[in-house]
């Protein structure tokens, strides 16, 4: 008998678990992985590691960088480098209470730097095919009122 997927055969869950070395800064496990976050001192921590929303830029440029990778795979796009980089634009007075404005990034600017001698229309086919599987691009495409990405061909 021939056995059906379910919805289910394909749920992952993460998970990470913290504890507060300041009211600032705090150790995270992920998996078998110590990871620290902290504010700068402008913000009442000692610089020990990226801030949780610094993070989250982290994690958006990390992910770009496998998704590119299997979507480039499933393609068989060849390239030989890859640089990401990102800002988050984020105003202040939310979190300060001063103004009903989101708390998060209000805008997230991507760019996705790739050597490769493909031609435009298989880099545009790649993008595309990031953009729609990277789930933290896709999550912060959601989240962000402005969120631009921008792909250029390193020289």
């Amino acid at each position: 008998m021939t056995r059906i997927d379910t919805a289910q055969d394909y749920i992952v869950v993460n998970r990470a678990t913290g504890r507060m070395l300041t009211h600032a800064a705090s150790e995270v496990t992920v998996r078998d992985h110590v990871v620290v976050s902290d504010e700068p001192p402008s913000r009442g921590g000692e610089n020990r590691g990226p801030s949780p929303l610094e993070y989250i830029l982290v994690g958006l440029c990390g992910c770009v960088n496998v998704s590119t990778g299997r979507m480039a795979e499933k393609l068989r796009f060849e390239y030989s480098d890859l640089e990401t980089s990102a800002e988050g634009v984020l105003d202040t007075r939310g979190r300060r209470g001063l103004a009903d404005v989101p708390v998060h990034y209000q805008a997230v600017r991507l760019t996705v730097r790739i050597r490769t001698d493909e031609p435009d229309k298989r880099l545009e086919k790649l993008q595309d095919l990031v953009g729609r599987y990277c789930p933290v691009e896709s999550l912060l495409h959601s989240a962000c009122q402005e969120f631009d990405v921008v792909w250029e061909r390193l020289e």
